[in-house]
């Protein structure tokens, strides 16, 4: 049996959006609701101005938003109202505890919890290859897998709740670090007297080849920060992440120096631009000035 086609969407940001529209260009009956009712009303989605008008028109509720504390403040309003045989799946990037606290309040009160970080920024998002990583009841899993299918190239099922997200993060550990790197080695480049064009053409074709530098690239050499997937995002990210490695006692040094970057990242009020964007601020720590 699968998932009916109702689909309730909450959280219609960078990522939120182009997923509920390529849900609904794959035929899935699509309703959104979002905090910000702008949102909802520009979306060209069907929209509706309440929570509990949103569960009353889905069968399954997703959810996309931006952290542990909005999913814990949306599902504390979601359980206001019955929920009793409906299907639940947070998509959301959250430390892991929050994702079995979550999952814990939504089966108390009669319904069923999946949790399913996605890998992946815009593009893939609009094109449905993300990858999935799934926890929870492998019985409900099984019965949402043609929403999985719809949204992500790869689904992984990693079984309780929690291991979906604590993959996620450690995914993202690699992808901060990546794009630490490579900003840090075409910063050098230019500091060094080449050429960007020829330093970003070598690194792609050398040790610097990677599915980072083929997607941000063109963003280093143009300047071009529009987001794809914030500094405030990653940055949060990488925060639950270290989160968990002192849970371990697990020495992540190289994810500790890229915390260090991001946050400088913000100070410099890059916040809200594209990850690609930590590149400025090795520029402003080499002094490295470039013709306009």
């Amino acid at each position: 049996m699968e998932c009916r086609m109702r689909i309730g969407w909450i959280g219609l940001g960078h990522m939120g959006l182009p997923m509920a529209k390529n849900l609904s260009e794959k035929g899935f009956d699509v309703v959104v609701w979002n905090r910000t009712k702008e949102k909802a009303e520009k979306s060209g989605l069907p929209f509706v101005e309440t929570i509990k008008e949103l569960l009353s028109r889905s069968d399954v509720v997703i959810t996309m938003l931006f952290g542990s504390q909005s999913v814990e403040e949306v599902y504390k309003e979601i359980t206001k109202h019955s929920i009793k045989g409906k299907i639940f799946i947070d998509m959301t990037t959250v430390h892991p505890e929050t994702a079995k606290k979550t999952a814990e309040l939504i089966i108390k009160n009669g319904g069923d919890f999946l949790e399913a970080p996605v890998l992946g920024s815009v593009i893939p998002a609009r094109e449905g290859k993300l990858t999935v990583l799934v926890s929870g009841d492998s019985e409900t899993f099984e019965k949402c897998k043609n929403i999985f299918s719809a949204v992500g190239k790869s689904i992984y099922y990693m079984g309780d709740y929690g291991n979906a997200s604590k993959m996620k993060l450690i995914n993202n550990t690699v992808l901060a670090s990546f794009m630490s790197v490579i900003s840090e080695a075409f910063t050098f480049g230019i500091k060094a007297g080449l050429e960007p064009e020829t330093v970003m053409q070598i690194l792609s074709d050398g040790a610097g080849k990677s599915a980072v530098l083929e997607a941000k690239k063109e963003k280093l050499l143009k300047k071009d920060y529009s987001t794809h997937f914030s500094i405030s995002l990653i940055h949060k990210d990488i925060c639950y992440a270290l989160d968990i490695a002192k849970e371990y006692n697990f020495p992540a040094v190289i994810t500790s120096q890229t915390l260090t970057l991001l946050s400088s990242a913000k100070a410099h009020k890059l916040s809200d631009k594209d990850f690609s964007s930590i590149v400025e601020i090795y520029k402003k720590l080499g002094n490295v000035e470039e013709e306009k």
